[in-house]
């Protein structure tokens, strides 16, 4: 395993509290194979069946799917150490629920389920460290749940407490553009633009360009 690999290996959260040698040697029991996708190539296929254990090492992709008035909708962005579809890799039906296409010049690990499943027998660490990425899964997906039953209004004041207890700051930066943040709460950009603008009049917050500062947590 070169050296570039496995500082991208090391980046997975699957191999959270292994150091370089203990990786090595568990990657030393599988076989896998390093595959590189150019920019705009396609990983995956919506519906199309979860055959392999991928890991970035490098670059970035973007899963997608296709909205009803058929407008592509980017679900989420994955960058190095980024395991994709584990939550589909062992399940009954496990089609990719969507598109993962390549958005810059990327290099994944791939392994076999059943690899993956040998090298997770193998260290309890490593088998703590999945259950704990599929839980983390289920709560990031009750929140969406929850999400779907509240209105724009608290959809954007959730979002906004949430950004600022990750930057650890209310003066927030915009991980999105304006559209992508629509689309991420299922809603039109006019609506989104609306909702700012009144809690912007309310005094609930300041608005600069992608900058947010939270003026009131009520």
């Amino acid at each position: 395993m070169d050296i570039d690999t496995l500082q991208g290996v090391k980046r997975c959260p699957l191999f959270k509290g292994l150091d370089e040698s203990e990786i090595i040697n568990l990657m030393h029991m599988v076989r896998y194979r390093v595959v590189r996708f150019r920019k705009g190539e396609i990983l995956a296929i919506e519906g199309s069946v979860c055959q392999h254990a991928d890991i970035i090492i490098s670059g970035e992709m973007m899963a997608n799917i296709m909205g009803p008035s058929g407008r592509i909708v980017r679900v989420a962005t994955h960058q190095t150490g980024k395991l994709l579809a584990p939550a589909f890799l062992f399940a009954s039906d496990n089609q990719y629920p969507v598109t993962v296409e390549a958005t810059a010049e990327t290099t994944v690990l791939r392994l076999t389920p059943n690899d993956l499943e040998k090298m997770l027998n193998s260290d309890q660490r490593l088998m703590m460290n999945y259950i704990r990425l599929l839980s983390n899964i289920i709560s990031h997906l009750i929140k969406k749940v929850r999400m779907l039953t509240m209105s724009v209004r608290e959809k954007v004041s959730l979002f906004l407490k949430e950004q600022s207890r990750l930057q650890q700051t209310d003066h927030i930066l915009l991980p999105m553009s304006r559209q992508e943040l629509a689309d991420y709460f299922g809603i039109q950009k006019y609506s989104l633009l609306r909702c700012l603008n009144e809690m912007k009049r309310d005094g609930a917050i300041l608005v600069e360009g992608r900058y947010i500062q939270i003026l009131s947590l009520q």
